[in-house]
């Protein structure tokens, strides 16, 4: 399987919004993760979509279905949850027992027990929402232990270590190797706070993927005259997993690495 950043070199970059993703990286980095489908993209040249066949598997059919049953399956389960105590436990803004506002990855939500709209009222595409109410669905998560600890320490993560490295890390690493302003001027668009950290590193910005869920991303610049590539680092909160599924921290960085490459 082929990374997105291998996918992305096939795609039209025009981020025309086509494919229901604002960027052809986001589009390359769902068609990685096997969240998306080829034909999604309209604009796919012959030669391009033959490579991308090769590379990914001749797969036609969109997901899409499959997501939207999932997130019908959560809206049955959303009926059981407390909109109020959940937005007190988790940093959401209540409007009164049935909706909430709710930041995700630095853009803010109304979530109702029925759908999620983005700020335009629009409703978001079915992941998203699956992501939002997956996070309101965890039972009693604890407040955050203030320990970092990169995605493999994480109980069971084993089977996702290569997605959130080739899919996550990566990606990031590869896009800004050699341009670490650029790479913090981004991070502060998209919400980041620059830290102080001891380490060798470029550059550590503290995120806030949901109200209560802290990431830190640390970069160190490529050193070609030492054959030394980028890096980068995601480090979660020692009680990631009591707010978010294994499976939705992995789409969840997936997410954010598309929005940070856009």
């Amino acid at each position: 399987m082929k990374t997105a950043i291998d996918i992305y070199k096939y795609l039209p970059k025009t981020n025309c919004g086509e494919c229901g993703l604002p960027s052809c990286f986001g589009f390359a980095a769902k068609l990685a993760a096997n969240l998306s489908s080829i034909e999604d993209c309209p604009h796919l040249e012959d030669q391009a979509r033959e490579k991308l066949r090769e590379a990914v598997g001749d797969r036609t059919s969109s997901p899409g279905t499959v997501y939207e049953q999932a997130l019908e399956v959560l809206k049955e389960k959303m009926k059981t949850v407390d909109l109020v105590k959940t937005a007190e436990r988790l940093g959401g803004v209540l409007h009164g027992p049935d909706s909430m506002d709710l930041i995700f990855l630095n853009e803010r939500y109304l979530v109702t027990k029925e759908r999620v709209l983005d700020a335009s009222g629009q409703e978001t595409r079915p992941w998203i929402s699956i992501l939002i109410y997956n996070h309101l669905c965890m039972p009693d998560p604890p407040p955050n232990a203030g320990e970092w600890i990169s995605f493999s320490a994480l109980p069971q993560s084993h089977a996702k270590d290569k997605a959130w490295k080739g899919h996550v890390e990566e990606v990031i690493a590869g896009r800004y190797s050699g341009d670490v302003e650029r790479l913090r001027r981004t991070c502060a668009a998209q919400g980041g706070e620059a830290i102080e950290r001891e380490g060798s590193h470029n550059a550590a910005y503290l995120f806030r993927f949901f109200p209560k869920f802290p990431v830190l991303l640390l970069f160190w610049d490529a050193v070609p005259e030492e054959d030394f590539p980028a890096q980068c680092t995601m480090l979660l909160d020692e009680n990631a997993n009591r707010y978010l599924d294994i499976e939705s921290i992995v789409v969840l960085g997936e997410e954010f690495a598309s929005r940070l490459l856009a």
